[in-house]
């Protein structure tokens, strides 16, 4: 229990379990929502299908967040396909807890109102610029998408309805006062009593082992002394790393790019606008009358920030006066950017102008100019830019001639040496879990263990490791899996005898010691006394602290006691005489009740979809490279 709290004290569980499923990666896995083709499913749960669209995105999104915790330890682990195809299987069981939750909600009539749904919306950090909501970034962001405002507050309506429902389950938690003081109380908690250690060194001398005995135990173990399949192996690694240590970029080359490129250090003139919407409806002919009424009123000298507030449909930009902050090209409806790019000054104002979206009434309110970035402010920038695309093109140049090469003259790597200047590397003999990097990724082993390689002792294919390593090999030496024989393991067997029986022994002695401790007997051992030591107490073995603390609590003048097997062999007698709770600091009172909130939280939860996991019919369909789990 204190290590589940301790745990949580570490973590974001509460807020994570707030926003349940965060709005943020909501609009990162917006496309799984507007997709007009049927998508293959990867689960069906209770009928209801989670589609391969969404999973995809949801997987994108575990790896992105898991690479930016783990850094370049992600790289390595990624080569392996266990733990992509774990990570694949978490997300799927993710995403299928989701839609529990999701269905939980709905049939019990939870509702959000469109209020929370527009503040809802304005707190997704994606919409902000500088902390404050964007109306601008908010329509240009769903219209790349394809989403329309409507049907994005759907999946925001959505997700605020199952954050309901979880917060009604672990808001019904509570922790009591009483529980916060003994949970104190038991983790400040002090112990006495003492130790003492049985030597096994005492009792090795007293072993005898014969043959007989070794070979019982070489044939009840012989799993021990597996030998495993080992390799030796010739290669040719083609590493960007290296491509890129021996390329230079001539200033010629960085000034070409510069003026070629201009637009991209360049930037045109910016126009802001502010505009009134009134969306055609069911009647369009009402709507373009309602905005050329708003018109006269502007002509004849209305404020148009007042009637925007007041009239306008876009309800973000209107409560900002109608405010659409600076647009570039290309983001607003065609329609729209014809008749406001077309506006000239600072002031100017179309009149109503017909979109998909409605009629509307554009003001140009701003005008920023252009401007151009120096040459040396991006020459870094550009130089790094040719130097990857040079290392690129030299990279898969050199695997197509690698590939060549070596497919031609299958039985050596001198031509690749010769030609290329490629070095050709050994290794020593190794097994599958032992590989030199770089060799220690699935997709050189599986081939090398499990192809012809090892019969034909040919080149391979070129094997990709990484986007930024690849390499050739052939099997130059192969061991197969064998035991090793008894004449060879003799001495070890024979010692692990004797380290089993002596530890029996001291094993024995211990007890004895136990039951005369508990006895109140003399038992003529040198004891270690432990005098109100706490869990990390220091000095003392591990073993014996823990067994310290697992032990009941003695009745008054009496001790309770135990054996405690230590790393070095040796076995402790471990004797309980007093228990001494711990303070109360009022000061710790409060994130110790956070604490243990957020515990109990967790746990009612995870019981929660637990109980819906166990009633509901779900079936995992994922593709045949990865696992099926029901």
């Amino acid at each position: 229990m204190l290590e589940r709290i301790r745990e949580g004290s570490q973590s974001l569980w509460v807020k994570v379990f707030l926003v349940l499923i965060a709005l943020t990666f909501a609009l990162a896995g917006i496309g799984g929502y507007i997709a007009n083709q049927p998508e293959p499913a990867v689960a069906m749960v209770n009928g209801e299908e989670i589609t391969q669209v969404e999973f995809d995105r949801a997987v994108e999104n575990e790896r992105a967040r898991q690479q930016q915790q783990m850094g370049d330890f992600y790289d390595q682990l990624a080569r392996d396909p266990r733990f992509t195809q774990q990570l694949r299987m978490r997300v799927v069981n993710d995403l299928v807890n989701q839609k529990l939750l999701e269905q939980a909600a709905k049939g019990q009539g939870l509702r959000v109102s469109a209020d929370q749904v527009k503040a809802a919306i304005r707190d997704i950090s994606s919409f902000k610029v500088a902390g404050q909501f964007d109306n601008d970034l908010y329509l240009t962001t769903l219209r790349s998408l394809g989403y329309t405002p409507d049907g994005f507050a759907q999946v925001v309506r959505r997700d605020l309805v199952t954050q309901q429902l979880v917060q009604g389950v672990i808001s019904s938690e509570f922790v009591l006062p009483s529980e916060v003081d003994a949970t104190q109380q038991l983790i400040g908690q002090t112990r006495s009593g003492k130790y003492a250690e049985v030597a096994l060194a005492d009792y090795l001398a007293q072993v005898e082992v014969d043959e007989a005995a070794v070979e019982a135990w070489y044939n009840e173990n012989i799993q021990q002394f597996a030998v495993p399949e080992k390799v030796k192996l010739a290669y040719v690694l083609i590493d960007a790393g290296s491509i890129a240590e021996a390329i230079e970029i001539a200033e010629e080359e960085v000034q070409a790019y510069y003026e070629g490129n201009m637009s991209r250090y360049s930037t045109e003139p910016q126009y802001r606008f502010s505009h009134i919407l009134i969306e055609s409806g069911d009647d369009a002919a009402a709507a373009e009358a309602e905005a050329e009424a708003l018109l006269a009123e502007l002509e004849a000298g209305a404020d148009f920030a007042e009637l925007a507030e007041a009239n306008s449909d876009d309800v973000f930009s209107g409560e900002q006066g109608g405010d659409l902050d600076f647009i570039e090209a290309g983001t607003m409806d065609a329609d729209f950017e014809e008749a406001a790019f077309a506006l000239e000054n600072v002031g100017d104002m179309t009149g109503v102008v017909e979109t998909s979206f409605g009629y509307h009434i554009i003001k140009l309110t701003d005008i920023k100019e252009g401007s151009v970035t120096p040459l040396e402010e991006v020459r870094a920038e550009i130089i790094t830019e040719l130097q990857d695309e040079r290392v690129k093109q030299r990279y898969y140049e050199l695997q197509q001639q690698v590939a060549e090469l070596t497919f031609e003259v299958p039985d050596t790597f001198a031509p690749v040496n010769e030609e290329l200047g490629l070095a050709v590397q050994e290794t020593e003999l190794f097994s599958r879990n032992a590989a030199p990097s770089p060799l220690d990724s699935a997709a050189v082993l599986e081939p090398v263990f499990n192809g012809p390689l090892i019969s034909e002792q040919l080149n391979s294919e070129l094997i990709e490791i990484s986007d930024t390593e690849s390499v050739v090999v052939r099997v130059l030496e192969h061991e197969a899996a064998s035991t090793q024989p008894l004449d060879e393991v003799r001495a070890q067997v024979s010692e692990q005898i004797r380290r089993e029986r002596a530890q029996e022994m001291a094993t024995e002695r211990a007890a004895e010691l136990v039951a005369k401790l508990q006895a109140d007997e003399a038992t003529g051992v040198d004891f270690t006394a432990l005098d109100n030591v706490s869990r990390q107490v220091p000095g003392h073995p591990r073993a014996v602290i823990q067994k310290l603390f697992n032990l009941s609590a003695p009745a008054a003048g009496n001790v309770t006691a135990d054996t405690a097997n230590l790393a070095n062999g040796n076995v402790a007698v471990v004797a309980l005489s007093g228990v001494q709770a711990g303070s109360i600091d009022e000061a710790q009172t409060a994130q110790l009740q956070d604490q243990l909130m957020n515990s109990y939280m967790q746990e009612s939860y995870q019981a929660v979809v637990s109980a819906l996991r166990a009633d509901a019919e779900i079936e995992i369909l994922l593709n045949s490279a990865n696992e099926t789990q029901e």
